[in-house]
């Protein structure tokens, strides 16, 4: 869903991207540190302070988003720049989960939701080897984060890692109808 809006939040992050490209940073470089800001909520999760939690996995998401936006903007996209994204917001995505179990959601909830997350990527690489896209369903990356964001912020922390699990599962299964009625339609 929030894929369609790609192209205002690329506008909006490319003037930030260019600075950060006159600096000598690099989108690897955002990779990690969206990583290490997602450690960091991480522990911050375990230890039960959501709202500073929260702001690091925000910070995470901004780097998520500028890596892209730099490596576009200032030519240094590359198949191992895009591949370590995505092995990397893989990453985040199951210590962040791991970190809600820690911190008390149900273990099976939290299975369903990582594993439904997983999922969602899994069927998009694996359709986009036999079909052209395959970016359909409605929780993406970037919605699972703001429903877990809304979350934290409300306290509602279990109902958002449900709807979480939830979504992500229609999302995958969804991606397996549209990538079966791709492929039967040609």
């Amino acid at each position: 869903m929030l894929s369609k809006i790609k192209p205002l939040t690329t506008e909006l992050a490319s003037p930030v991207a260019l600075i950060l490209s006159r600096l000598g940073v690099k989108p690897n470089h955002l990779t990690f540190l969206g990583l290490v800001f997602a450690l960091v909520s991480s522990y911050l999760i375990i230890e039960k302070n959501i709202p500073l939690a929260s702001f690091f996995i925000l910070l995470s998401s901004l780097c998520d988003l500028l890596d892209g936006a730099l490596a576009r903007n200032a030519g240094m996209t590359s198949n191992f720049g895009a591949f370590l994204d995505s092995v990397t917001d893989r990453y985040v995505d199951v210590i962040l989960f791991i970190s809600l179990g820690i911190y008390g959601i149900d273990w099976v909830v939290i299975a369903l939701a990582m594993s439904g997350a997983l999922l969602v990527s899994y069927t998009r690489a694996r359709a986009e080897s036999v079909i052209e896209r395959c970016d359909v369903g409605v929780a993406e990356r970037s919605e699972r984060l703001l429903i877990l964001l809304a979350g934290m912020v409300t306290g509602y922390i279990y109902e958002a890692v449900l709807l979480i699990a939830f979504l992500s599962h229609v999302t995958a299964l969804h991606r397996v109808v549209y990538t079966y009625l791709k492929i039967k339609s040609e």
